[in-house]
């Protein structure tokens, strides 16, 4: 035992021994950068999902097999509709915005696993603004106006526009084998809202991403994808038909499929065979928009903001929907949850309808991008367990899940990047002496002073305009040398950090 306990201290001596003569400042910087990016670029995606792994937070009890979803809202990548930048400042934004949600998506794919992915509208940012010209024009589209705050420099953009922004969205959120994605529920950025909607443009939606009014059973729960944004048009009824038929045939729709009579041989006559009926199963409804509430309602918790949502409307969006419409899809759905995006923050509400005789509770999605005013953005994960065993108990959990706060990511480099360049400094202070720091590359005039004293007291020399040319020639010498160390170490630095952090980017 004690000759093995000699042995490690021989090597632990021997480790420290070599490494010593590394362990430079800069070396430390470069590790600690090295550690920084690597956690801030790659290990913050594994840690959100990590925290947000179903078997934290389901409770379904042992041997269940639920359904998962993920629920993506208002993804809005970024165009040239979104900000007024243009040239390099729109191209990094772009860049680091589909850099961000494709880490998280892949992130999602591949550690969480969902069954099931939904997204909530809003797939693209100025979708709705780039008209079709491969679809014939109705001469209602003629008489909708553009975006008043438009750029000259986009409102000729068509469909060549849209389908590289489509492809572009592709590349982002990609689809996986094995695995229902569902990105048909338009949003009002995708296509408008009301009467505002240019036919046209919602039927290359439709065409490239689906129907946007679809009933779909997942879990043994009846999911409702209700295009409300066309729904709120009354002009056209090429528009607004198809989400108003879809609506009216409810509760119709959701009646359970009988079954067939089972019949038991040699039983009683007594007992005559009956047709059983299916229990109806639980209702989810989807909208892009959220339902009405009272103004002031508070959105619970999970909020960012202190604000409730507004009730409102403008250009090309409305805040809420119409009470009495909210009403009637309450009650011909009969749903018990919604789910909503649009407001790009998180909100929980409770609705009550058919006089209070039955309750529905809405969750409002935050957005899944950073660049949408929410300082953490996220997503929301949805459990679904109906195995005919629940007894009257919920079927349905749910858990916000928040991705990396990239914001914050960021500040973290700027702030690291300061220190860094304070402890360059107070290192070359510590190596030459703080007094020949301040004296040769701080203190104004660079050293001159100094050097014409140690001139004059023990050479005897008498400054004259010669002498004062070679002084500030001396100068200039001095501080080329005390801002070539500085930067020599910065560069010592650079040439490290950089490399490893492009090559993040392209290796992911």
């Amino acid at each position: 035992m004690a000759s093995r306990q000699v042995q490690l201290a021989r090597w632990l001596a021997s480790f420290i021994a070599l490494i010593w003569p590394h362990l430079t400042v800069v070396n430390l910087l470069r590790l600690l950068w090295l550690s920084t990016v690597y956690y801030d670029e790659r290990h913050v995606y594994k840690s959100a999902m990590a925290t947000c792994d179903w078997d934290n937070w389901e409770n379904w009890g042992p041997e269940t097999v639920p359904h998962r979803v993920v629920l993506i809202a208002d993804p809005q990548i970024i165009d040239r509709h979104t900000y007024a930048r243009r040239d390099i400042a729109l191209s990094a934004t772009i860049f680091y915005t589909d850099l961000y949600m494709s880490r998280s998506y892949d992130s999602i794919i591949n550690h969480l696993n969902p069954s099931t992915v939904i997204f909530l509208g809003d797939l693209f940012d100025g979708g709705r603004e780039w008209d079709s010209d491969r679809i014939a024009h109705h001469h209602t589209d003629a008489l909708i106006p553009d975006d008043p705050a438009g750029f000259p420099d986009w409102k000729e953009f068509k469909d060549e526009y849209w389908l590289s922004e489509h492809a572009r969205f592709s590349q982002v959120f990609p689809s996986t084998p094995y695995r229902k994605t569902v990105q048909s529920l338009p949003g009002n950025h995708d296509i408008g809202v009301g009467n505002s909607i240019k036919e046209s443009v919602l039927e290359r939606f439709r065409l490239f991403f689906g129907e946007g009014n679809s009933l779909l059973t997942l879990g043994n729960h009846s999911i409702i994808l209700l295009d409300t944004p066309s729904l709120l048009n009354d002009v056209n009824p090429r528009i607004y038909s198809p989400p108003r038929d879809f609506l009216d045939s409810f509760p119709d729709l959701l009646s359970p499929t009988p079954l067939h009579p089972h019949v038991i041989q040699d039983a009683s006559p007594l007992t005559p065979p009956s047709l059983a009926q299916a229990s109806p199963k639980p209702v989810i409804l989807l909208s892009h928009i959220p339902l009405h509430r009272p103004p002031d309602t508070s959105c619970g918790p999970h909020r960012q903001s202190r604000n409730p949502i507004r009730i409102g409307s403008g250009y090309q969006y409305t805040n809420t929907l119409p009470e009495p419409l909210s009403q009637e899809i309450l009650h011909k759905t009969g749903a018990k949850h919604v789910f909503s995006g649009d407001d790009h923050d998180a909100c929980t509400v409770t609705h009550e309808y058919d006089d209070g005789k039955q309750k529905a509770e809405e969750v409002t999605v935050r957005t899944f991008a950073w660049t949408m005013g929410v300082r953490q953005p996220g997503f929301l994960m949805v459990s679904l367990l109906n195995d005919g065993l629940r007894n009257g108990k919920e079927t349905v959990l749910v858990h916000e899940c928040l991705l990396p706060d990239q914001i914050g990511i960021y500040l973290g480099y700027v702030e690291l990047l300061v220190q860094t360049l304070i402890i360059v400094l107070l290192n070359i202070a510590r190596r030459r002496g703080a007094l020949w720091w301040w004296c040769r590359c701080l203190k104004p005039g660079g050293g001159r002073d100094e050097d014409r004293g140690r001139q004059e007291g023990l050479l005897g020399i008498i400054p004259g305009e010669k002498n004062t040319e070679m002084e500030e020639g001396a100068g200039k010498k001095r501080n080329r040398q005390c801002s070539g160390e500085f930067w020599g170490e910065l560069r010592d630095l650079v040439i490290v950090v950089v490399p490893f952090y492009l090559t993040l980017l392209a290796l992911w």
